[in-house]
């Protein structure tokens, strides 16, 4: 999973576990930029969001449906398989988000990116400008553009040392989009159960 579906995943488990919304909405960008063990250095709620990103990473890197979307993949894409899926999935969660929440996009969007930036003062560098970046240009509300799903790709293919399909892959993702859609409307409602049920006794 990525932004949209770490920060809705954190929206929907506060409201049906009672656990701090804004902690872990912090905690869904947090995930990307925080490493390894937590030990108080941010805020209790914060670290709650730090440890469910965390838990989604592992849950859906290890899930069956997941697994079957990768082994669709063309081999030499399968080592960057897990990056592309993430983001197609968040194209996946925009283009049926009236399945998922009641709010428009944009507005769920706008409330999570102003709750955010009233913290940011204290984010990882990277994280502040990731988050900052995301309001002025409202990326999170364009995951539903196909085009912009493979420009992101490009901007993640960038940043990675080693050479990488992350640049020329959207035409065969695109291709498998169907599937991609299927698994993933399957993969996120028992996603949420089994996190909801995990986290309500935190």
């Amino acid at each position: 999973m990525n932004y949209l579906a770490h920060f809705l995943l954190a929206d929907q488990l506060a409201q049906r576990c009672q656990l701090d919304e804004q902690g872990l909405l912090i905690g869904g960008l947090l995930g990307d930029f925080v490493k390894g063990p937590l030990r108080g250095d941010y805020p209790s709620a914060w670290e709650t969001g730090i440890r469910l990103h965390r838990r989604i990473d592992a849950l859906t890197d290890s899930h069956p449906l997941v697994t079957e979307c990768l082994d669709a993949l063309p081999k030499d894409y399968r080592r960057f398989g897990g990056i592309m899926l993430d983001v197609c999935f968040d194209h996946c969660l925009s283009i049926n988000w009236h399945d998922f929440h009641h709010q428009s996009i944009g507005t769920f969007n706008a409330q999570s990116y102003a709750n955010l930036l009233d913290n940011s003062s204290a984010y990882p560098k990277a994280a502040k400008r990731q988050i900052q970046f995301f309001a002025e240009y409202d990326v999170l509300s364009k995951m539903h553009n196909w085009p912009n799903i493979e420009a992101m790709l490009g901007r993640i293919g960038q940043r990675v040392k080693r050479d990488n399909p992350l640049g020329h892959c959207g035409p065969e993702l695109a291709r498998l989009l169907p599937l991609i859609e299927q698994q993933f409307k399957a993969l996120y409602p028992s996603l949420s159960a089994q996190l909801c049920d995990e986290f309500a006794t935190r």
